[in-house]
């Protein structure tokens, strides 16, 4: 059998549309998202209810993901996504349809949300294990800087048409784009094919649910890179999640701004996240030493979340903002390269989803804590201990030797997974 060339990615036509499709999607995720939470503060002027949203959206995932990774490896990737993002498509439809029709209500929202996270279960991890088959290892860090750069792009386009948007037609018309995106990411999969792992699920022991399930967990938990790297990562998500609740209050209260100053902090985030990804994508080899990458990069960003913190003036806040959405990316793509090359694509489903489970499950805990806290304390001293513990539990990092020199060899043409040939 021959083993296809690696494709450089801006040449790899397979990335280059499924990249397009998800990023189009990402651009109608965010408009729906700015839509909703739009609708629900409008409609019912209760943050108790775009608590429901928010738990609605993310509770699914964390209780079915590490299940449905097993499925993931034991099905066609390419067919779970274009199903997962039909599903997706009918489901938002559906929802401009019931707004338009004057039948849109909370525990409406709250049961489509259900659903709607569900199905991303399925297809997000997909995707994520999908690219190393793709595009090759060699290839990683620029492919991953380019769904960084994609999704950074729409991050800093989305608001302000969503804005435009909701403002000339209205909640459902934001809505009912997001179906259309979601449809022709799934219309982009018809004209691509890419190799599953399709594992065999047979009847006796060595197939069954339960023992797959168990085999990903344990290679996980056994694995001398990914277990510390994991706990490593979901500890500084711990440590960070009050950020994001913070910060609101820090814009509104401390530097008195409205609506704007807050939209403009989220853009100069977002320009952080578009430069790193820009960079790696045309100087991948800048985080070829992986590990020391990672912990430098989640030291900076404890020191940039303090700069946000303690800013003299906005500008240093924009400043502050834009490098921590910098490091964020340039800490992200090294971690997500290091899941890729060591999880054997056989695994990548159960992998993936056990890693999101676990980091995203600590999030809404450090988010719930974070309400007394800042009650407590106020929003500067709340972000800058966050960004302090950050930068502290970042140089602990120094501490665990498998990420720290990792790689650790030089890795041989036997473990890189071929890239999908276009011919």
């Amino acid at each position: 059998m021959t083993v296809p060339v690696a494709v450089p990615v801006l040449r790899n036509k397979t990335f280059l549309i499924l990249w397009g499709g998800q990023t189009i999607s990402v651009l109608g995720d965010t408009l729906f998202t700015l839509a909703l939470m739009w609708w629900v503060v409008s409609a019912t002027q209760s943050g108790v209810a775009v608590s429901l949203v928010v738990l609605a959206t993310s509770l699914p995932q964390l209780i079915l993901g590490s299940m449905i990774g097993v499925y993931i490896d034991r099905a066609d990737r390419r067919k779970m996504m274009l199903v997962a993002a039909t599903l997706n498509g009918i489901i938002t439809a559906l929802l401009a349809l019931f707004y338009w029709y004057g039948l849109f209500s909370l525990p409406l929202v709250l049961f489509m949300a259900v659903l709607m996270s569900i199905v991303t279960t399925f297809d997000g991890p997909a995707f994520e294990a999908s690219v190393p088959v793709v595009v090759g290892k060699e290839e990683l860090v620029r492919a991953n800087s380019m769904m960084h750069m994609g999704n950074s792009a729409m991050s800093i386009v989305a608001p302000a048409v969503s804005g435009l948007l909701i403002a000339l037609a209205g909640v459902g018309a934001a809505i009912f784009v997001n179906a259309l995106t979601f449809f022709v990411a799934a219309i982009s999969l018809l004209f691509i094919q890419f190799p599953s792992p399709c594992i065999a699920a047979g009847n006796d022991k060595k197939n069954s649910f339960m023992h797959d399930f168990v085999g990903g967990l344990k290679f996980v938990l056994g694995h001398k890179v990914l277990l510390p790297l994991l706990s490593y990562n979901a500890l500084l998500n711990l440590a960070l999640a009050p950020v994001s609740v913070a910060l609101p209050l820090l814009v509104l209260n401390v530097w008195q701004g409205g609506p704007a100053l807050l939209g403009l902090v989220g853009s100069f985030k977002a320009v952080g996240f578009l430069g790193a990804a820009m960079l790696l994508s045309a100087a991948p080899g800048i985080i070829k030493k992986t590990g020391p990458v990672i912990i430098g990069s989640v030291v900076a960003l404890g020191l940039f979340t303090m700069v946000v913190a303690f800013a003299p003036h906005q500008g240093w806040l924009l400043a502050g903002v834009a490098m921590v959405g910098f490091v964020l990316v340039m800490t992200n793509v090294a971690a997500q390269t290091i899941w890729q090359r060591e999880v054997p694509d056989e695994l990548r489903g159960r992998a993936f989803t056990a890693r999101e489970t676990t980091t995203s499950g600590l999030r809404p805990l450090g988010q719930a804590v974070s309400g007394p806290l800042l009650n407590m304390v106020g929003p500067v001293v709340l972000i800058g201990g966050a960004g302090l513990l950050c930068a502290i539990g970042g140089v602990f990092g120094l501490l665990l030797p498998s990420v720290l020199h990792y790689p650790h060899e030089k890795r041989t043409a036997q473990s890189e997974a071929p890239a999908v040939s276009d011919d």
